[in-house]
């Protein structure tokens, strides 16, 4: 069993800002850093997972087409404040929110940066944030999308619509995986279920 909520983090301390602070952070330059598969936990606490060049990727995500659902990054753009009044109830977590949108990363779907994190045994919860305007939207995770024996959990790249929020065993001797998968909709600005048949490679 792989559960993994400790990696190398992206910056060495977390920052402590005033409100005013924090909203110029919001508005700061963004740049995508890399295309490669991640694999995010804790983005608050700065604890990620990523396949980078000196780290290969596990096999599975070779077996991954996220391309086939492939999109454009944004780069070298202004992220927007975040748009709190759209979704109120995401203030429940806005620290873990603000946190996360400083980063200055595209994690997923082209223009969205991602804030993961635990929500109790074998279960993450999280948001993603639109760039372009701070529109914050719901990850298809918590207890419904959690398994007890994952490989991964939340795994995706910035060039790709395809969302994996577990990749599962169904016992802890299994040499078989299955999905918890999902593809955005940035028409509808909503996630459905797509069978792993659809984004697996032969």
């Amino acid at each position: 069993m792989i559960i993994i909520f400790i990696a190398f983090g992206c910056n060495d301390k977390a920052k402590t800002e005033s409100t005013e602070q924090v909203k110029t952070d919001t508005i700061a330059p963004f740049a995508v850093v890399t295309d490669s598969p991640k694999q995010m936990i804790d983005t608050v606490n700065n604890k990620i997972e990523e396949a980078v060049a000196d780290k290969p990727a596990h096999d599975y995500w070779k077996t991954i087409d996220f391309e086939k659902y492939g999109v454009e990054v944004a780069t070298n753009s202004t992220k927007a404040p975040l748009d709190w009044a759209d979704y109120p109830e995401a203030k429940d977590f806005k620290t873990r929110i603000i946190e996360a949108y400083k980063r200055d990363e595209i994690d997923f779907a082209g223009h969205y940066i991602l804030a993961t994190f635990g929500c109790g045994a074998s279960c993450i919860m999280g948001f993603m944030v639109d760039v372009r305007n701070g529109k914050i939207y719901d990850l298809p995770l918590g207890e419904e999308n959690s398994c007890l024996f994952a490989e991964d959990r939340v795994v995706c790249k910035s060039t790709s619509r395809l969302f994996i929020a577990g990749i599962c065993k169904q016992n802890i001797e299994d040499k078989n995986v299955y999905y918890k998968s999902y593809l955005w909709d940035e028409d509808q600005k909503e996630f459905k279920i797509i069978e792993a048949k659809e984004f697996l490679r032969d």
